[in-house]
């Protein structure tokens, strides 16, 4: 376990999943009205009279979606532009995925990330914690992830890695690795994540990848997603 918990505090120094975990006494209120996305922060722009704009793709390479909050702005200073979030909101239309006006309810934070390069030879115990996986599916060129995880109280390192020797392949191997510290105490949690894989996605070689995760769930320790295809061929 040595070897693995080396080498993810080396690649996530300071991108720990403390500060990720879903909270969920911070839960809006939901009713039939209250839509749910992973989206991306555009910013204040004055055409949205200095409110905050999010922009989303549903699943695969559907098309963008924008989001134009009536009712909040958010500080650019802690929100980053291009931050992914997960945003509750209700569309003006009552329609989903369609460009809209809507009311932010709630905004929760998912953990942030691109995906690294190494070499999985090195990593012999990427695997060792499980991920109970709840969904994992792609919107353009990010990666997202719904889970549950073993959480401990000391930091914990989630990384999803590119095989090195894969990065040219038609389909690169990537990784999706946890580790949650060495304390004996830990409890479940709820996880949420959006990395980007643009660039390996928008390689002209690539014609998919092949996702390798300890999925202690549905048992799914492969899936491979082909870009010809708007979901994971199992």
């Amino acid at each position: 376990m040595r070897n693995l918990k080396n080498y993810l505090l080396i690649l996530c120094l300071g991108i720990f999943a403390t500060a990720c975990m879903s909270d969920d006494n911070d839960s809006p209120t939901i009713d039939d009205t209250t839509m749910c996305d992973i989206v991306s922060f555009v910013g204040n722009p004055q055409s949205n009279n200095n409110r905050s704009v999010f922009q989303f793709q549903k699943e695969g390479d559907s098309r963008l979606t924008t989001l134009r909050a009536n009712n909040i702005a958010l500080d650019t200073t802690s929100t980053k532009v291009n931050t992914r979030v997960m945003l509750y909101y209700t569309p003006e239309s009552g329609m989903h995925n369609v460009d809209d006006n809507v009311t932010v309810k709630s905004i929760a934070q998912v953990f942030n990330d691109s995906v690294r390069t190494g070499d999985v030879s090195k990593l012999p115990d990427w695997d060792y914690n499980p991920i109970y996986v709840n969904a994992i599916w792609r919107s353009g060129t990010y990666l997202n992830i719904n889970c549950g995880l073993t959480y401990s109280y000391e930091p914990s390192a989630f990384m999803l890695m590119v095989d090195a020797t894969t990065v040219d392949n038609p389909y690169p191997d990537l990784y999706l690795s946890y580790h949650k510290g060495d304390d004996r105490e830990s409890f479940f949690k709820n996880f949420y994540a959006s990395i980007d894989i643009s660039r390996i996605w928008n390689k002209s070689t690539c014609k998919g990848f092949t996702l390798h995760v300890n999925d202690s769930n549905f048992g799914n320790n492969e899936i491979t997603f082909k870009k010809t295809t708007l979901t994971p061929m199992q």
